[in-house]
């Protein structure tokens, strides 16, 4: 994966998002409390996937929800799949956050991002 346009890329292993990630500064030393606190899983520098964070407070919030009310339906996700071979993976976050560091090009980078704009998914499978 020698080439000009040459580049590295967090990708969440849980939904396959390229250009969904987000960051929370980790230094800042962000405390919880009380009964409903919960520690959001992240990577070493504070990254985290704002797709699958997203979806998980979603749930979280249906099931707040079905307690005061019963009933609720998951609704499901449709994309493009593409496969990335293990030896393009360049690192992976052990503390959490199911996030892998990629070789990538730049254009394949530039690409996802103009097909979400449009409203395309694209979702990469990391072996």
């Amino acid at each position: 994966m020698n080439c000009s346009d040459y580049s590295t890329a967090w990708v969440c292993r849980t939904c396959g998002s390229l250009v969904s990630l987000g960051y929370d500064d980790v230094t800042l030393g962000e405390q919880r409390v009380g009964p409903n606190a919960v520690s959001r899983p992240t990577g070493p520098g504070g990254e985290y996937c704002r797709v699958c964070r997203a979806v998980q407070e979603e749930e979280d919030e249906r099931a707040r929800a079905t307690l005061a009310a019963n009933g609720a339906a998951a609704p499901g996700q449709n994309g493009l799949r593409v496969a990335i071979s293990s030896q393009n993976v360049l690192g992976s976050s052990r503390k959490g956050g199911d996030l892998d560091i990629v070789a990538i090009p730049y254009v394949f980078r530039y690409l996802c991002a103009e097909l979400a704009a449009m409203g395309i998914a694209v979702s990469l499978e990391v072996h």
